[in-house]
């Protein structure tokens, strides 16, 4: 009988194949990964540019409201200009005619204090014809009793003595008239200089105010053509903000061209790249369950135990009454209000926090290449998962995007494929989600959940060796 020998050579090219086979499957997920990533950073950046783009639309129509506004208050404030100027003429001519009447009110007023003078002068003289008036009334009193005396012979005499003291008894009266009117007179022009030196001071005040309002509105006028100086100012700067704007608006446009063409390309790649992905995934698994890679068959009989324990745990909960398998299938998912990214319950979420938590718990902790284990429904519905994510909520979509991860429902690709496998297990590459910005390339064993003869979804263990 003929021996067999073997060839360790190519025994060990087996192994290395398989060993390749597994890096080659990491590295596609990995590139998918990338892929991906760079398609919602571009998503992200389109959204970005697409804001930018109408904050550069408002700008532009803000810089056209300034240069409309810019170009009305130039004209308000060259109306402005012509109005102050009419008015400035004004107040000039206003302020000579003011001057002119307080020249006429000075000349009045020296007319009047002559007049006044001239009326003491003949007050004097009035006085002075009343003495005389007095005198030739005594002489003429005397003249009658010197005719009486003189007897026939004087009677001609007494006449004429008669007649003069008649005349000097008029000339009184007229003096003493001549006195009442001056009088009378002089307190009139008093009045009048009093009115006139009053007027005089309040022209005088008016033509000070005058002034300082000739002063004012010069200034003012200034301050306006100053306006109008920045006013032209804005006007080339607006003209040339509007060029600027027009020449980034045609950048944005070129941007959005190229960024809708690059986005298509890498749609194409990454499509491409989840096939191979795919691809690769079947390649893994085929070299796995040909048993040409004993490292991750170990893994491999750990996660058919670890799903064996979870239906022994829901069988023996739904022997018990504890759970019914209503409640197991239930696929009512309620969402946590203000959950973000989305969670949910169903009537099975407390009893799988309370029993299937504390197993899934216990595979993490015993370390070694297992990275993460959780149990999904054929939805990809997740009742429960390991303490370290299934932390309260912060409201950070970082941290709640890693550590609330009960309740999420997760049914990517190769999920989907998972579910619809028939296989005992199925293996695959895939991206487990850190934070939502980055991720771990793990491997993953998917195994069916039976429990009491009825598919309920997944076990699925994740690990990764060193390197891979």
């Amino acid at each position: 009988m003929k021996h067999l020998v073997i060839d360790t050579e190519g025994s060990e090219a087996i192994g290395r194949i398989s060993e390749k086979c597994g890096e080659v499957t990491v590295g596609c997920t990995d590139v998918a990964g990338i892929v991906q990533a760079v398609i919602n950073s571009s998503e992200r950046l389109r959204a970005e540019h697409n804001a930018l783009r109408g904050t550069v639309e408002a700008l532009e129509m803000d810089q056209r409201k300034v240069s409309d506004a810019s170009d009305e208050a130039r004209q308000l404030s060259e109306r402005a200009i012509d109005r102050l100027s009419q008015g400035t003429d004004l107040i000039h001519s206003s302020l000579g005619q003011i001057t002119g009447l307080l020249e006429l009110v000075e000349t009045l007023t020296q007319h009047v204090t002559g007049f006044a003078a001239a009326m003491e002068q003949v007050r004097t003289c009035s006085q002075d014809i009343e003495q005389i008036a007095e005198t030739t009334n005594i002489l003429a009193l005397n003249a009658t009793i010197e005719a009486m005396r003189a007897g026939e012979a004087g009677r001609t005499f007494a006449v004429v003595a008669n007649e003069v003291k008649g005349l000097a008894a008029d000339t009184r009266k007229a003096t003493i008239e001549i006195t009442r009117t001056i009088d009378a007179l002089g307190l009139e022009a008093q009045q009048v200089i009093e009115r006139i030196e009053s007027g005089a001071r309040a022209s005088g005040e008016a033509k000070s105010s005058v002034a300082r309002i000739e002063e004012t509105i010069t200034g003012v006028a200034q301050l306006v053509e100053e306006v109008d100086r920045q006013n032209d100012q804005i006007a080339r700067a607006t003209g040339t903000i509007s060029g600027h704007v027009h020449a980034v608006q045609d950048v944005l446009h070129s941007f959005d061209a190229a960024a809708l063409e690059n986005e298509g390309k890498l749609q194409v790649a990454n499509r491409r790249m989840e096939a191979l992905e795919l691809t690769a995934s079947e390649m893994f698994d085929g070299i796995v369950k040909a048993g040409l890679s004993p490292e991750d068959s170990l893994v491999v009989e750990r996660a058919l135990q670890h799903a064996r324990n979870l239906a022994d745990v829901a069988e023996r909960a739904i022997a018990a009454g504890t759970l019914t398998m209503e409640a197991l299938f239930d696929q009512d998912y309620r969402p946590v209000p203000g959950s973000n990214p989305p969670r949910y319950r169903t009537r099975l979420s407390d009893w799988a926090d309370a029993h299937w938590r504390p197993v899934i718990d216990a595979v993490v902790a015993e370390g070694g290449a297992v990275r993460m284990c959780s149990p999904a429904d054929m939805k990809g519905f997740l009742p429960t998962h390991v303490t370290d994510r299934s932390r309260a909520p912060t409201g950070d979509i970082a941290h709640d995007t890693k550590y609330c991860r009960n309740g999420r429902i997760l049914l990517d690709p190769i999920d989907r494929k998972a579910k619809q496998s028939t296989a005992p297990y199925m293996m695959a590459v895939y991206r487990q989600e850190g934070d939502g910005q980055s991720y771990e390339i793990v491997r993953n064993v998917y195994v069916p959940l039976v429990i009491n003869g009825r598919r309920w979804g997944d076990s699925e263990l994740a690990y990764s060796f060193d390197g891979s």
